[in-house]
Order: C-alpha cells, then sequence, then structure tokens
C-alpha cells in the first residue's frame, strides 16, 4: 500500500482556495498510483475561525465540500478533516441550540463512503476528544464523539470502530482520529487505546496541532506513552498535520507540520519537514526516512508568521513601518521582516527625542544599512513640547511628572508612526516583548501599537538567542553585540543595558533572566501558581534550578528583598491588564502568549490565605 501525507498550508476561510489544492494533490497522488491520500484536521475551512462557525449559511457551505471531495475518491481512498452540519440519527440540534456541529475525520474511496465495521455512521469519524484550554475552544463550536455517543446509546467510546478498506482483494482494517485523540491521557475515553484492542491494522490521525516550542518532543513523547501501555497490541501511527498561519484574534497561530509515521513501538519511522513548508511525501510501509529538524526554528516560526500574516491580510502588499530605536526589539522585528518580506517593503523611522543616546541612533543606522532598509531620521522635540503647551493651555502647569513626560514621548512616537503609515498606505509592526507587556512598561497607544506583535510571546532573554540567529542568518552583525549581554561567571556583563531613553540616564527596571523565567513559570500552560513558588523558596528546592544564581545575583535570598520584588511584578501584572487586552495580536510560541491563550480578566492584585501565611514565613526567616 502507498499512503501520501499531505502537509498542506491551510488558510482559514478560503475554502474554495483549500479545495483547489486538495484537488491539485489529489490529481498528483493518482498519477503516483497512492492508494490512500491523508490531509490535516479542518482542511477546507481552516481550523481557527472563532464565531464564525456559529454562522448557519457558512456551516452549511463548508459541509457541501464534502460531497465534492467524495467525487473526486474514483481510484483513490482520501482521508481528510473537515466540518459535519446536520442531522445525526435522531440527533437535529447542538448544545447552542443550532444545527448540530461536529468536527470530523472523513473517509472516501471510488465515490462512496467507507464503510465502518459497527455499521454506524459510515465515512465518518467524530472527534472525541474536545480540547477546551489555552487557545482551544472545541467544546463550544463542535459536539464531540462521546457526546453523540452517550446520547445516541448510552456509552462514550460506541462510535469508535475500524474502517473496511477494500484494496486489491483484501480488506484494511484502519483507524481514524482528529488531532486531540491521541493525546488522551487526561479524558476519560481513549480512542488510541480502543482501536488498538479492535486490531487496527494502522491509525490515521488527521491534525491542525499549533507548533509551541518543543511540541515535536511532546508529540514523540506522547506516543511513546501508547507504545508503553499497548505493548504488542499497538499499531502503526499515520500522523498528518497542517502548516501555514490562522489566527483568533488575539493571537497568530502557527503549524509547523512535522507529519510522522509511528511504528508499533511509538518511534518515528517516516517524518515530514517541521520547518513550517508544505510537502507531498508517499510512505510506502518500506521506505524510512527520518528528516531532521529544523534549525533555528524559532526563527523560522516568526518568518513564516510574517510572511502568512502578510499573505493573508494585506494582499496589496503595504510597507511596514517600524519605530526603529537601535533597541534590541526594534532592531530584531526589522530582521524579522526583511527576511519575511524583503527590504523594499520596510521602512525604518528613528524618532529622536533629547534623551536618545548617540550609540542607539547608531545602532539603528547599523541595521538598516546591514539590511538595506530605508531609514527616516528626525526628531520629536517639537511636538512634544507642542503637547506639554497644549495641556498648558487647558490649565496644567509645568513642570509635569516625570512620568507623564515619558509618556508624552511615547504617544506622540505612536501619533507620528501612524501618520506614516497613512501617509505610506502602510501597516505598524509592534516591538514589545513578553517581560514588558506582562509588567506594562509600555504606553497605550504609544508604543504599543500595530498590526502584529511578532515578538510579545518572547522573554528578553529569548530576544537576545533570536539576535544570534539573525546574525547568523545574515552572516554579519546585522544587531550590534552591544545590544547583547554576555554572561560571565553568573554576572551579567552589559555593554548597554536596556532602556527606553525616555528620560536621562534611564534603565528598565525588570531584573532580567530572573523576571524572564518568573513570567514563563507563571504563564506557561499548566502554570505555576505563586504559592508553589513561594514553597519552592522557602524549602529551598528553587536553588537546584537555573533561577536560583539569578535569585542570589539580584540579592533576592534576603527574604524582605523577595517579598517586595514578588509583589512588585504581581502589582505590575495585575494594574497592566487593562493594556495587555488593547495590544495588538501576538505570535504565539510559547504555552502561554497573552491574548486568548493565557486569559486575563482584571482583577486586580489576588492574595489567598495561603499566600499570606507563606509571605509572613519568608519575612521571618
Amino acid at each position: 500500500m502507498k499512503i501520501a501525507l499531505a502537509q498542506m498550508n491551510v488558510v482559514a476561510g478560503k475554502c474554495e482556495q483549500n479545495f483547489q489544492k486538495m484537488e491539485e494533490l489529489i490529481a498528483k497522488a493518482k498519477t503516483d498510483e497512492v492508494d490512500i491520500i491523508v490531509f490535516p484536521e479542518m482542511c477546507i475551512s481552516g481550523y481557527l475561525l472563532q464565531d464564525k462557525l456559529l454562522d448557519e449559511a457558512f456551516c452549511a457551505y463548508v459541509h457541501s465540500f464534502n460531497e465534492r471531495v467524495l467525487a473526486l475518491s474514483e481510484g483513490i481512498g482520501i482521508v481528510y478533516g473537515n466540518l459535519y452540519h446536520g442531522p445525526i440519527e435522531t440527533i437535529e440540534k447542538g448544545r447552542d441550540g443550532r444545527t448540530l456541529r461536529c468536527n470530523c475525520a472523513f473517509f472516501a474511496h471510488n465515490q462512496t463512503w467507507v464503510k465502518k465495521e459497527n455499521s454506524i455512521m459510515d465515512g465518518f469519524h467524530i472527534k472525541h476528544l474536545n480540547p477546551d484550554y489555552r487557545i482551544f475552544d472545541d467544546s463550544r463550536f463542535y459536539l464531540s464523539g462521546i457526546e453523540v455517543s452517550n446520547y445516541l446509546f448510552k456509552e462514550m467510546d460506541r462510535l469508535i470502530s475500524p474502517f473496511l478498506f477494500e484494496l486489491n482483494g483484501k480488506t484494511y482494517r484502519i483507524g481514524l482520529e482528529v488531532c486531540e485523540d491521541i493525546w488522551s491521557y487526561d479524558y476519560s475515553v481513549d480512542p488510541t487505546k480502543i482501536l488498538a484492542k479492535q486490531n487496527v491494522d494502522f491509525i490515521i490521525n488527521v491534525s491542525s496541532s499549533p507548533y509551541t516550542k518543543n511540541k515535536e518532543i511532546s508529540r514523540n513523547k506522547q506516543l511513546l506513552k501508547h507504545a508503553q501501555e499497548l505493548g504488542e497490541h499497538m499499531p502503526m501511527v499515520i500522523y498528518v498535520n497542517a502548516v501555514g498561519m490562522q489566527n483568533n484574534g488575539k493571537n497568530v497561530i502557527l503549524f509547523d507540520g512535522d507529519s510522522t509515521v509511528f511504528d508499533t513501538h511509538g518511534k518515528p519511522i517516516f517524518t515530514c519537514n517541521d520547518g513550517f513548508k508544505e510537502e507531498y511525501a508517499v510512505y510506502d510501509f518500506r521506505a524510512i526516512r527520518i528528516d531532521s529538524f529544523c534549525e533555528n526554528k524559532l526563527l523560522e516560526a516568526l518568518t513564516t508568521a510574517l510572511y502568512e500574516f502578510d499573505r493573508q491580510m494585506f494582499p496589496f502588499q503595504p510597507k511596514w513601518i517600524i519605530g526603529l530605536s537601535g533597541g534590541i526589539d526594534s532592531c530584531i522585528n526589522a530582521g524579522l521582516l526583511v527576511r519575511a518580506l524583503g527590504p523594499k517593503r520596510v521602512v525604518g523611522y528613528n524618532l529622536a527625542t533629547k534623551y536618545n543616546s548617540d550609540l542607539t541612533k547608531n545602532n539603528a543606522k547599523q541595521v538598516a544599512d546591514s539590511l538595506g532598509i530605508e531609514l527616516r531620521n528626525g526628531s520629536i522635540e517639537e511636538v512634544v513640547k507642542a503637547t506639554e503647551q497644549t495641556a498648558k493651555m487647558y490649565g496644567y502647569e509645568e513642570p509635569y511628572p516625570s512620568l507623564v513626560v515619558e509618556n508624552i514621548q511615547a504617544r506622540v512616537r505612536g501619533h507620528i508612526l501612524s501618520t506614516f503609515a497613512a501617509l505610506e498606505g502602510g501597516v505598524i509592526v509592534n516591538n514589545a516583548n513578553k517581560v514588558e507587556i506582562a509588567v506594562g512598561y509600555c504606553t497605550l497607544y504609544g508604543d504599543s501599537i500595530g498590526a502584529i506583535s511578532p515578538i510579545g510571546d518572547l522573554t528578553k532573554v529569548e530576544v537576545f538567542e533570536l539576535a544570534k540567529q539573525l546574525n547568523a542568518y545574515f552572516g554579519k552583525e546585522v544587531i550590534s553585540k552591544t545590544l547583547i549581554p554576555e554572561i560571565t561567571n553568573g554576572t551579567i556583563d552589559w555593554k548597554m543595558p536596556p532602556s527606553a531613553e525616555l528620560k536621562d540616564a534611564q534603565v528598565d527596571p525588570m531584573k532580567w533572566y530572573y523576571h524572564d523565567e518568573l513570567i514563563r513559570r507563571f504563564l506557561d500552560y499548566p502554570t505555576m501558581n505563586v504559592e508553589a513558588y513561594m514553597e519552592s523558596y522557602l524549602d529551598g528546592s528553587i536553588y537546584d534550578e537555573e533561577i536560583g544564581q539569578w535569585i542570589r545575583y539580584y540579592h533576592l535570598d534576603d527574604g524582605n528583598a523577595f517579598i517586595e520584588d514578588l509583589e512588585w511584578l504581581l502589582s505590575q501584572m495585575a494594574k497592566s491588564v487593562f493594556k495587555r487586552i488593547q495590544m495588538p495580536p501576538i505570535v504565539s510560541l510559547s504555552r502561554g502568549a497573552f491574548g486568548n491563550d493565557y486569559r486575563e480578566a482584571q482583577l486586580g492584585v489576588i492574595q489567598s490565605k495561603r499566600y499570606l501565611e507563606l509571605k509572613e514565613k519568608i519575612l521571618l526567616r
């Protein structure tokens, strides 16, 4: 048997475009005498559609493509993910009162739907495990196979049954799964285990599995867990994932591919690229092919995010406008934009005030010259003064508080950049990093504006590493080494400490490396609660981890200093929610990106009884 893995760039909402791509690949597979071609989950409409899935007319349109795919299946088996929209036996409505919707894997062959052994719902498998964590809201939109089975048969797993695929006089028993069905360890039903007990020849899992750092490692571990539990009953698993970019409004989500055939020991034996690129690959049950992992995957991910976001959202190819201060964040984004779109699409603006050093201005020029982008220099001093004078006209007497003056400068920059973008017919890129966003070290309507926030899910430490990757990619010092600290014997050597340069001798208030790691721990799914962190500080186990050296480095091994810093961080994070919910969409790279990944309400600082007890113990230590 020959199976084609169609690792496809699925563009959300572009049903006809996606179908045409499928049609092309099916034709190729027929030419290659492939027996079954496999496409990703929700490959017609895209996976991330938000409340567009509540639109009955749209859902009917998406469902209509099932008959069109069926018509293409003469002489070939087609497994693909799409929406089922309509009644199933006695179930007509979902829990929201609308026509029933299910996320399904379909199986067509010779213009008929492939039969199932249990003869229940031939031709399609309903996704049983609907994820409802992080960016996922599957239960909001779909009824799961568990729910349908429970409703019809009072059993949770009655629908899970092998498909009987006839080929050359032989019947193959093939199990279908949809994405989360294989991540079953936190659920009451395990589709992989059920199919294994039914002696399937192999399982096909269609996925739209979003990329996060080290996701491929987690996926491989999941398959090994299944193999260890099932032993000799473990079937081969053919996993086909999407590539490209989709979004949920507040986050830009990437799909890295990494489609893989896993053997009966749960180990990869045939893989497609994990570099966010489309690929068509044929597995013949003999070949072994392990692609090397994508190098500099973070750089590749961000490049893909910008390229696809621009291609899908701005097909008219506008200029990308960037405030190029000469700090590391703006320099990184300039490099990313050039890598994704080329230098002619990028225009940098250095919007200086009297507080900007020659060093940062020179860094901005170095980046622009190295990348070949246009850099326009100027000063915003006159506009800042005019703003202050306007405030005076309204009865506000000088001198103004330092923070007010700093924010005036930031907002003037936002206003000026917006004006330039309007004049150019362009769009602005946001330069904030995750730590700044977390503590609110950005100005609303100032440096928080933009169409997309590429590095908004990267800590400053990760930004430093990305700078090295960009320099290596371009083969020269695009981003000045003065912006990248060196760690020597546990000491941070800053040539140029991070600064907003909004007042004399200003240095950012964050404790770099320490706050970076703390924010990661508090946000990554599953999150570490503050009390657990305090307990590890109290019992000393925290010093067994890397963060322990930074606690000592910043003299936070003193209990009073530790609590003072912790409460500053928690207060800043709580006070800044109103800013974060107005940020541009953030490219999601971690397991806890601000937006619709790590979701927040405006609640203020919350201190539990346990928190207060631990605080007292730490202060009395």
